[in-house]
């Protein structure tokens, strides 16, 4: 039976190709006038960049046999496939230079010694069709699933597993169960890549450990996890040093082994190629760092940026430029920031520009560094901003770990504010996981650092903080939780619920009692009241906007702070 077709072609109008045609032709793709009519359309599908799809009907024309055009089909899968994948090239030119007849036969030997020419050494055996088709098929899965299409690409290696070519077979496992994790379907993952890695083949038995491994970390089986790592670093190549490098970061990060985890990554460090070099290096930069062993860690970040490696280089030049500026040293940072905009990837030298130009905006950097020379880095709050302004970096950086690692550093500083600041950050990215129990988890984290008192007032903050993504009835309920025996919270708890609901009288009256046992936290009341006017605008509440406005106005003039007053009337001015 004719194999599904796993996407409908995307032909041309000027093409001439019937699709209801060329369906019927993929029924019986070794008559002559179905694999031209394939042949055609495989054409039409390269010319507009559709390669994946082309390879699919190129793969059929081989599969159906015809004499001919299956040859020199397998000549048009090599050359499509030479930049994505040499040994499914490599076995298409050889399965055409074996059975095509004249021009195909020579093209594709002369493609071959090209090949060879530039240092990639001809197949020494034939290729039979079966693994021709098989090869393509995960060729095009590769594309597709690269194009940001797993569907597809797990449809094409699927296929590519039933091919009774080992080499061919195993490597559509492995493809296979990769995509299926990346779809969510972790049961199907596992299934893949377990038999993917009892083939004991020695490429893809060791990536499929490496992949099975992020699945059972994902599902909390860590020490299956570890073990399957350890199994496939004993290998070689590129999946036992990537295995290498995340052995390293399980063992410190979630089995609390950090000195053994810190020797895996050196170890990986010092033999890998210059890819996963960078990218251990790296992660031991980042590990160190967190462990508070800085000149170690800019020790790793500066061998990662030696590597010239765009996307590890980059990333540890950010990170070093971060972990300087943090310390004070304004000047390096900015070395490191260039660093990260000359070298890095598209997204890490955007940062970079970024807070290059941020430097930029401090003015003289040399007198600058003189004044941070003769501040105490020790000093609570210090270390509370900086750390504060280091994980609003990496949530900007998307680095999850990296961020919640330095809102805990703020949150141990126990500043009354900061601290609180640093837990509803917290809060709001386990919120975002899940919901108020996971907020919940997070702001008690304040208690088990050794500072309860401050509970109450993160969850003034982070219901502020909620008001600004629209969650008013969420916000409420952080409101809520502030108990009645928290006199330096509750005054501020109740005046945000009082401007949640509109009450200007009694947000008036629980402001001024705020103002005197709570005054640290009193503009960001303010500012609660202007966030919720501004949310009620985007969604056209011209009316509840403009209360929110007219409160948090009044509640600006008793805090006789200029800028809010300016800032209150600006707002009310826009509406």
């Amino acid at each position: 039976m004719a194999r599904k077709v796993e996407k409908i072609p995307q032909l041309s109008p000027g093409s001439g190709v019937n699709l209801g045609l060329l369906a019927m032709a993929a029924d019986i793709p070794g008559e002559r006038v179905s694999a031209e009519m394939m042949a055609d359309a495989a054409e039409d599908l390269t010319a507009h960049g559709y390669i994946a799809e082309a390879l699919d009907w190129f793969a059929r024309i081989v599969e159906g046999g015809e004499p001919e055009l299956a040859p020199h089909a397998a000549l048009r899968i090599g050359t499509l496939l030479v930049d994505e994948d040499m040994d499914a090239a490599q076995a298409a030119l050889r399965h055409a230079a074996d059975h095509g007849r004249g021009q195909v036969t020579t093209v594709a030997a002369g493609n071959i010694r090209a090949l060879a020419q530039h240092g990639v050494a001809p197949r020494p055996v034939p290729a039979t069709a079966e693994e021709v088709v098989g090869r393509a098929a995960i060729g095009r899965g590769r594309i597709w699933l690269a194009q940001g299409e797993p569907g597809p690409a797990a449809a094409a290696f699927e296929q590519a597993t039933t091919c009774r070519v080992p080499e061919v077979s195993v490597g559509g496992l492995y493809h296979l169960g990769s995509v299926r994790a990346l779809q969510g379907d972790q049961d199907g993952a596992r299934e893949s890549l377990e038999r993917a890695m009892a083939s004991g083949h020695p490429r893809f038995a060791p990536m499929a450990a490496f992949d099975l491994s992020s699945v059972l970390l994902a599902g909390g089986e860590v020490d299956r996890a570890v073990d399957l790592l350890r199994r496939a670093r004993a290998g070689q190549g590129w999946a036992a040093d990537m295995a290498g490098v995340n052995l390293g970061l399980v063992l410190a990060r979630q089995q609390g082994e950090v000195e053994a985890g810190v020797l895996e990554l050196r170890r990986v460090a010092a033999g890998a190629e210059p890819r996963v070099a960078a990218y251990a290096l790296f992660n031991l930069g980042a590990l160190l760092e967190d462990g508070g062993e800085l000149a170690g860690a800019r020790d790793a970040y500066e061998g990662a940026m030696a590597l010239n490696e765009p996307e590890h280089s980059g990333k540890s030049a950010v990170n070093l430029g971060i972990m300087l500026y943090r310390q004070g040293d304004l000047v390096a940072a900015g070395r490191a920031w260039r660093v990260a905009a000359e070298r890095g990837g598209p997204d890490d030298r955007a940062k970079a520009r970024r807070m290059l130009d941020e430097l930029a905006g401090l003015g003289d950097l040399d007198e600058l560094q003189s004044v941070i020379k003769h501040m105490d880095l020790t000093d609570p709050e210090v270390v509370a901003i900086g750390a504060l302004e280091a994980g609003r970096r990496f949530l900007e950086q998307q680095d999850l770990g990296g961020a919640l690692g330095a809102f805990e550093k703020a949150m141990g500083t126990g500043h009354p504010r900061h601290a609180a600041q640093a837990a509803a950050q917290i809060a709001l990215m386990f919120w975002y996981q899940h919901g108020m129990a996971g907020a919940e988890t997070a702001v008690a984290r304040l208690g088990e650092v050794g500072f309860p008192g401050l509970v109450p007032r993160a969850w003034v903050l982070f219901g502020a903080i909620l008001v600004r993504t629209g969650s008013f009835d969420q916000a409420g309920a952080a409101w809520r939780r502030v108990p009645e025996s928290a006199a330096d919270a509750q005054p501020l708890a109740a005046c945000a619920l009082w401007i949640l609901h509109g009450d200007l009288a009694n947000a008036e009256a629980a402001f001024r009692h705020a103002l005197t046992h709570a005054a640290d936290f009193t503009e960001d009341i303010v500012s609660t009241a202007l966030d919720l006017g501004d949310v009620q605008a985007k969604n056209g509440n011209r009316a509840a906007a403009h209360h929110a406005y007219r409160i948090g106005l009044r509640l600006a003039e008793l805090t006789g702070v200029p800028e809010l007053v300016t800032q209150a009337r600006e707002a009310l001015g826009k509406l």
